[in-house]
């Protein structure tokens, strides 16, 4: 037998959107969003910038969509959908980009490793949330299926934001692990809340969930991996 429909399972999703994103803007707030007024260097290319405006315009449509179905505006949330497909299509490429470029130009965060083994972590976490998005507007019809892969791959983007906040924390040396770490966090939370208000976490959760530990097995080999750096070498030098 199926639940009754509740107001607590909107609320729910648009309390962990909130989190996610306040995640990322703490972890970028130094970086670029208070950039102008404390002046931390080194200047923002406009390449950075693109990518910040359209992530955050992503974020945004994103916390406005869950208060959209929170409020009970579902046909304004599904006509707001092909902006949001689109947005993120473009966030995805501008990130892409930015990695490699990262990676040519030797920028990585403080006790990061090496540029081209960094490299894995935003390369290879892009990927899995793109095939998150990609799975959620695939089963667009089923509710069900389509707003948990939705908020699952929220959940993978907020790794650099976490990375962030764990440098002036003293943990920089951890900031890759700890971003996927958090990412797999949040995602068990959803999971438990699903096993405690519908008894069973959805099966949605549980494809999110492979998706994200493979992601953290890939990173983590890819940091020590001579095939990994001969591939990001091979990547950052054909641009």
């Amino acid at each position: 037998m199926s639940q009754a429909p509740s107001r607590s399972e909107p609320r729910f999703f648009l309390i962990m959107s909130i989190v996610s994103v306040a995640i990322l803007f703490l972890g970028f707030a130094p970086s670029f969003y208070l950039k102008p007024i404390i002046q931390a260097p080194p200047p923002l290319s406009t390449l950075t910038i693109a990518h910040g405006i359209v992530g955050t315009a992503w974020m945004a449509l994103f916390i406005a969509q869950a208060a959209f179905i929170s409020t009970g505006r579902a046909a304004l949330h599904r006509q707001m959908g092909i902006m949001g497909a689109l947005l993120f299509g473009l966030m995805a490429m501008l990130g892409f980009w930015t990695a490699i470029t990262a990676g040519q130009l030797g920028h990585v965060p403080p006790e990061s490793g090496p540029p081209l083994a960094f490299m894995a972590l935003p390369l290879i976490g892009m990927t899995a949330s793109l095939l998150l998005v990609a799975s959620a507007l695939w089963n667009r019809s089923y509710s069900d299926w389509h707003k948990r892969l939705m908020l699952a791959a929220l959940f993978s983007v907020t790794g650099p934001g976490t990375g962030r906040i764990l440098i002036p924390l003293g943990f920089a040396s951890w900031g890759a692990q700890g971003s996927l770490f958090v990412t797999e966090l949040l995602l068990a939370v959803a999971m438990i809340y699903d096993q405690v208000r519908n008894k069973r976490v959805h099966p949605a959760y549980w494809y999110a969930a492979a998706i994200l530990v493979a992601t953290h097995i890939a990173v983590t080999w890819a940091f020590t991996s001579p095939a990994w750096l001969a591939f990001a070498q091979a990547l950052t030098q054909s641009e």
